[in-house]
């Protein structure tokens, strides 16, 4: 009954992570909605996904903490029912703060989704099985990605942002509710070991953090997993769409292709991972380079660049994200259960963490250039703009690789 009931358990917890994705990323393709909606410059249009990633990033080592606490059923749930709020707050906002509110509260509950997922499967399964499904479920998650841009784009274009909104908020409550109703945390919760108090929690995750080798997971997830968020959280489609001048549907299409492209290359990283783990350092190395790479190709063409020009940079971004599923199996690998909760939650702090400073800092470039072309009638969004503004992918994950490689030398000592 239990080997029946595993495939269940942990499925339920991959839909509610794929949930948890498509409230991330519809504010990604609401944007251009509602910078008029709210009639905001660059920057105060940012904020919007920059609270959200704070509440994100500053809740995880909290949420991690309960997770060793409480785990997985009751967090997936809270975490399901806090986002269904947050949309319903963004749906009836009339302005910008009030909408900052909303997306605020769909980053905090959505802090408690993805290492709720990853503990889930831990508990479920083991080895060379866990090491698999963490990489596959953690990348399909990002099919949430494509629920945003298609259905959810075409219910906001057919019937407007409260209406949107609004479906999207009840579909997080649904799945909140079954997940506390049929979810359980391990198939024998009477043999596991829980830290008997936060206090005990806390002090496992600072010895945790003193290790080389969750430092190197924090470092992997924060070089490989932002470039994919800044795109398709907020900046995706005005550059594509109002930079490139490229046509909606295909900029739409660009970015839900990153989805497709991470499954599949989290199938080929799932495999390294479970039978050839001493490739990880060269696979995490191979493909960050890879991805900035096309990104200095792209932002040095002279004007609009070719769609193929784009398809490039576009695939090469997609390829990389998923390897910051590769820190997660670094520390199932190095970490012990009991603490395996709240140290998810500080490696999972660092692609969000790069996400933050990418995010803001395109939208203060681009109103600095705007600034400076004062009466050139140059738009906003242009691709000047943004080809100055995207150079700061190079300084952000550029420093995430180099203390990736200084703290893996240390872990391999």
């Amino acid at each position: 009954m239990l080997k029946r009931s595993a495939p269940i358990v942990v499925g339920l917890g991959a839909i509610a992570y794929v949930s948890a994705v498509t409230q991330r990323s519809s504010m990604g393709v609401a944007s251009l909605v509602a910078s008029d909606r709210f009639h905001t410059n660059a920057q105060q249009l940012a904020s919007l996904a920059v609270v959200q990633i704070i509440a994100y990033a500053v809740m995880q080592v909290p949420v991690g903490l309960l997770l060793d606490r409480f785990g997985s059923r009751r967090l997936l749930a809270f975490g399901a029912i806090a986002m269904g709020v947050g949309q319903y707050v963004v749906a009836f906002s009339s302005v910008l703060p009030e909408a900052a509110l909303g997306r605020f509260l769909v980053g905090f509950g959505d802090a408690f989704t993805f290492i709720s997922m990853i503990r889930l499967i831990n508990g479920w399964y083991h080895g060379r099985r866990a090491s698999q499904l963490q990489q596959w479920l953690g990348n399909a998650g990002q099919l949430g990605q494509v629920v945003s841009a298609v259905p959810f784009a075409f219910l906001l274009h057919l019937s407007g942002w409260q209406k949107a909104f609004t479906v999207w908020a009840t579909i997080a409550l649904i799945i909140g509710v079954v997940s506390f109703l049929v979810i359980r945390d391990e198939p024998n919760p009477e043999l596991v070991h829980r830290p008997a108090s936060l206090k005990e929690s806390f002090a496992l995750l600072r010895q945790s953090v003193g290790f080389a080798s969750t430092r190197m997971a924090f470092w992997t997830h924060f070089s490989t997993q932002s470039t994919v968020t800044v795109l398709v959280l907020l900046w995706g489609v005005p550059f594509l769409e109002e930079g490139e001048g490229l046509p909606k549907n295909l900029a739409l299409a660009m970015l839900s292709s990153t989805v497709f492209i991470g499954v599949g290359a989290g199938i080929c990283y799932g495999f390294i991972c479970s039978h050839f783990p001493q490739f990880r350092r060269r696979t995490i190395l191979s493909v960050v380079l890879l991805m900035l790479g096309s990104w200095a190709f792209l932002l040095s063409w002279p004007g609009h660049a070719p769609a193929w020009a784009i398809w490039i940079t576009i695939v090469c971004t997609a390829i990389a994200s998923p390897s910051s599923m590769i820190a997660f199996d670094y520390s199932r690998q190095y970490i012990p259960k009991r603490q395996l909760g709240a140290s998810n939650g500080f490696i999972n702090i660092g692609g969000f963490v790069a996400s933050l400073t990418m995010m803001y800092l395109v939208g203060l470039f681009l109103d600095l250039h705007h600034g400076l072309v004062a009466g050139t009638g140059e738009a906003l969004y242009s691709i000047d703009g943004f080809r100055i503004s995207f150079c700061c992918i190079f300084a952000v994950v550029g420093f995430g690789l180099r203390r990736y490689v200084v703290n893996e030398a240390a872990t391999t000592e």
